[in-house]
């Protein structure tokens, strides 16, 4: 029995499968709960976007507008952020950063775009780049939130299997009310390697196959940047997870503190043996209350009442119980207090800042381990599709080259690399690198050399004096020539 043939703007029975259960993924990983992972409420921790676990015993019904967010999860994954910058790449140990990665590096933005994929992986667990080609064959690479995005991976290669990337309807982005909820009206699903699939959302909810681009990539050009993986779980967890619970516990503890406030900001009064009568104006009017409240009626008539104010509240308990929290968030994100509470004490020394920061950098430092493996991929990706798979060789050894995190000072900097030269550890073209100079401002300092240089220039004048002078076009007349 011959096996019909499909009509151009359908997908296979496995492929329909396979994109209505990435689908359902997708849905199942932006509803779930913040310790499953669950993108809505991550990045609703993350803008302080008025989200707090309460038990609600402490907030009086009318009085929520007291809620008091604090942007603690947001602090935990902002201060790792700002130290994961990419400068460059090389291509083994001993080799300079390659001029044609930093070139696709350039060329499509990823000084910006790298720093939200960076932020989206600290937050939610994960981010994604994707690697394609424009219509002149070269390498394009963006990169995209998990919010629209989701892969499949095989657990005995650990490599992408599927993916699919989901576009929001274009009257949807960038409007407040569809930040975290929309509909997909178009997607690209990746079934294997080699193979793109476009496709469109219809009327009916189905999906129309626009286009299937096929190609030579030997996998999928889908790279996942994750966060903190686990043998067990590949799929990422975020760096907010650890100081959610103390947020939430510092949050009821700052809504108390507003609630208190404004029941205690005027000292509570009270009234003994009165009646209503007593708070009536000259006209037999009543005294409104806020009236009374405040001191409008400072005397009563009644000899038989008798009035009084309480002692105010004490809140300097609050403080503390604020700052406690403080501390624990700072200790289990591996931070200095001053990050997590206001008004801490301040370091002694240098010395001394060094030696608080030194979790957050080693912090830093794993998070660059970790992404630099995808970082590689994609670039050996761009490679392939700018050589049309002629792979120069070396690039099993590519490493990328990151700023340094511990962010010392520019004359500690140089007074190191200057003792490395001296002894003849760094040699001196490595400098400029090791000071963490960007890569533009090393080859601008190595052109510099260069035309300085003396021995340079000899060679070059050598070689124009050498080099033996050019044929003379047909037709032309040698100038000192013979007749």
């Amino acid at each position: 029995m011959a096996t019909p043939l499909l009509m151009p703007d359908q997908l296979t029975v496995d492929e329909q499968l396979l994109l209505d259960r990435l689908w359902m993924r997708l849905q199942q990983n932006r509803n779930a709960p913040a310790s499953q992972g669950g993108l809505d409420v991550l990045q609703r921790y993350y803008d302080a976007d008025r989200y707090m676990r309460s038990i609600g015993l402490n907030v009086p019904p009318g009085w929520e507008a007291l809620t008091t967010v604090i942007a603690w999860p947001a602090q935990a994954v902002d201060t790792v952020e700002e130290r994961l910058d990419v400068e460059g790449f090389r291509a083994s140990t001993s080799d300079a950063p390659s001029d044609d990665l930093w070139d696709f590096w350039q060329a499509n933005g990823l000084d910006e775009e790298s720093q939200m994929g960076h932020l989206d992986a600290l937050t939610l667990g994960r981010s994604y780049v994707v690697v394609g080609a424009d219509a002149f064959g070269d390498p394009v690479i963006t990169v995209e939130g998990p919010q629209w995005m989701i892969h499949e991976r095989s657990p005995a290669t650990r490599r992408v299997t599927a993916a699919a990337r989901f576009v929001q309807d274009p009257r949807q982005v960038d409007r407040p009310e569809f930040q975290r909820f929309g509909q997909a009206s178009a997607a690209t699903l990746w079934p294997r390697p080699g193979l793109a699939i476009e496709l469109v959302r219809m009327e009916d909810g189905g999906w129309t196959v626009v286009r299937r681009d096929y190609s030579d990539l030997p996998e999928i050009p889908v790279v996942p940047l994750i966060n903190r993986p686990r043998t067990a779980y590949r799929a990422g967890r975020s760096e907010m997870l650890r100081v959610i619970p103390v947020a939430d516990a510092c949050c009821r503890a700052l809504t108390n503190l507003q609630i208190a406030t404004e029941f205690q900001a005027v000292p509570q009064r009270y009234v003994l043996g009165a009646s209503a009568e007593d708070f009536q104006d000259e006209s037999g009017n009543q005294v409104p209350a806020w009236e009374s409240y405040l001191g409008k009626v400072w005397a009563l008539a009644n000899e038989q009442a008798s009035a009084g104010q309480f002692t105010a509240a004490e809140l300097r308990n609050f403080e503390t119980a604020i700052l406690t929290y403080g501390k624990l968030a700072a200790s289990l994100q591996g931070v200095p207090l001053s990050y997590f509470a206001a008004g801490a004490d301040n370091p002694t020394s240098a010395d001394a800042i060094r030696a608080e920061e030194a979790r957050l950098v080693k912090n830093c430092e794993r998070r660059q381990r970790g992404f630099s493996g995808a970082w590689e991929q994609v670039m050996r990706l761009a490679l392939w599709i700018a050589t049309k798979g002629r792979m120069p060789s070396g690039l099993e050894r590519l490493a990328v080259v990151w700023r340094d995190p511990s962010t010392p000072t520019m004359a500690a900097k140089a007074d190191y690399v200057q003792k490395m030269v001296a002894s003849r550890v760094f040699p001196p073209a490595y400098g400029p690198e090791a000071l963490g100079l960007p890569v533009s401002e090393q080859e601008r300092i190595a052109e510099l050399w260069q035309e300085t240089d003396p021995s340079a220039r000899l060679a070059d004048s050598l070689d124009r004096a050498t080099r033996p002078p050019a044929a003379p076009e047909p037709g032309e007349v040698s100038v000192g020539g013979g007749g």
